[in-house]
């Protein structure tokens, strides 16, 4: 009797549930990135809710159309929090209590002028003076742009129902829950496995002693490799060829990244969010790195900058505990709020290195009176970034895109690259009348009428045709 083809189909469920496997592996990363782009969708959703429950229900009335965000950022982000104190205390509620204590409309010549308004011997003024010793300078905003911030902090800032938790509870369940059953599917699939290659040998076994064959119950995995790989032979000299190129092309891929660091976020002493810094609260770059446009280094903030807030912003929770670490930096003592006198550098490990000989200025980059570059051309869209870290050229274009990124060149070549450097300045227009560099630059062009058409030739002017590929423009 003939039972080769138990054999073969042996062979079939082989392939089969290997392919099952790997399909099932696929599946599961599929899942997990579903669940990345329904947390997305999610945070959308509720910033989409936010807007809507933001817009009041007189939509006719002018005062209901001030922009009180807008308003808010611009005149009251630098010392209030809308609901944390600050370098001011904070605004949720504040007008509710003016009106409770009988000075409703003091609250408007409390935030135009509010030394006047002390003067006059307001009680809620003299409370609201003991705050902080800085006191409240006056506001250039009308009664209805104040009407604008306070209906914008009462209308955004509000306490999350618990019937919205436990929805978001649930979802983040069921989107664990499905990536949990992916793997435990391949898991029995592997059990189902190594059972089908038992009872495929005890089936050979079986035909080989119907068929008289010596059985040799000593015969390893390995010899029956190895006797698979001598009747195959040229299958395995395909694979060891494709194997060896393969290896080939991954190791010149691997040299090629030498000296590459794109996407790479050191450690830091203190776990500070831009995401919060600068994206949340809207703190310019530039005030921390203070000198990006008048030096050659962005600068790394000094512990005296952080204090400016975190003297009276002291967190919770985890923030807490970092923000704890600047204060032992300062030598300051939130209880007492008094400085010690015993400071400790913070020591911040660097994210952008280029190498010794090459010459990098951020003041000639950055500056608006020379090449006027948003950061985000080097640095991407920092503003989502926790630790610092360097982007990838891949995500900077894709920020290109974005109304926010608009401007920004698509590159590319890896960032800190060579490559990357005269790529942009191959690719960067400059504007010859936008500022006084570059229109003392134009006058001396035009002493040189040849030079002057050769670089107008294509009806643009680029960093490159002004000296941007010289080589001692970055290496001494």
């Amino acid at each position: 009797m003939n039972y080769s083809w138990i054999r073969k189909s042996g062979q079939c469920l082989f392939l089969l549930f290997i392919n099952v496997i790997i399909i099932t592996g696929l599946n599961a990363q599929g899942v997990e990135d579903l669940n990345l782009n329904n947390d997305t969708a999610l945070v959308e959703v509720e910033d989409g809710n936010e807007n809507e429950n933001g817009q009041s229900d007189n939509t006719n009335s002018p005062i209901n159309n001030l922009d009180g965000k807008s308003l808010f950022k611009s005149n009251c982000a630098a010392c209030h929090h809308p609901i944390k104190n600050s370098t001011g205390p904070k605004l949720q509620g504040v007008r509710q209590a003016w009106i409770d204590a009988g000075e409703g409309e003091n609250i408007y010549k409390w935030v135009q002028n509010s030394p006047n308004l002390i003067s006059s011997g307001s009680v809620m003024a003299e409370q609201a003076s003991k705050f902080s010793p800085a006191g409240m300078p006056p506001q250039s905003v009308s009664n209805e742009e104040i009407d604008a911030i306070f209906r914008y902090i009462d209308e955004e800032y509000q306490t999350p129902t618990s019937t919205e938790g436990s929805e978001l509870t649930q979802t983040e369940g069921a989107e664990d829950s499905g990536a949990y059953w992916w793997y435990l599917i391949a898991g029995l699939l592997l059990i189902v496995l190594f059972t089908i290659l038992g009872t495929r040998k005890k089936l050979s076994h079986l035909i080989d002693e119907q068929e008289g064959k010596e059985i040799n119950i000593d015969k390893s995995i390995a010899d029956n490799i190895r006797e698979w790989a001598l009747r195959n032979w040229l299958i395995v000299t395909l694979l060891i060829v494709v194997t060896l190129i393969a290896l080939g092309v991954d190791l010149f891929g691997r040299l090629y990244q030498v000296g590459i660091f794109e996407d790479y976020q050191p450690s830091q002493p203190i776990a500070y969010s831009h995401k919060l810094h600068a994206g949340d609260m809207g703190i310019d770059c530039k005030y921390c790195h203070h000198s990006a446009e008048k030096s050659k280094h962005a600068g790394i903030p000094s512990t005296n900058v952080c204090m400016n807030c975190h003297n009276t912003i002291f967190g919770s929770s985890s923030g807490a505990e970092e923000i704890d670490k600047i204060h032992k930096a300062a030598g300051y003592d939130k209880q007492t709020k008094e400085y010690s006198g015993e400071e400790q550098p913070i020591v911040w490990n660097k994210a952008h290195n280029l190498p010794d000989h090459v010459f990098f200025s951020h003041a000639q980059h950055v500056n608006p009176n020379t090449g006027n570059i948003n950061c985000a051309q080097c640095h991407g869209d920092v503003k989502s970034f926790t630790l610092g870290r360097v982007a990838t050229v891949n995500e900077i274009n894709e920020f290109s895109k974005t109304e926010e990124g608009k401007g920004i060149l698509e590159l590319s070549k890896p960032l800190l690259t060579m490559g990357w450097c005269i790529e942009c300045h191959n690719k960067k227009e400059i504007d010859l009348t936008s500022n006084a560099y570059y229109i003392e630059m134009h006058e001396r062009m035009k002493n040189r009428p040849d030079y002057m058409r050769s670089i107008k030739e294509d009806k643009k002017v680029t960093v490159r045709e002004m000296g941007g590929w010289e080589c001692a423009k970055c290496h001494y």
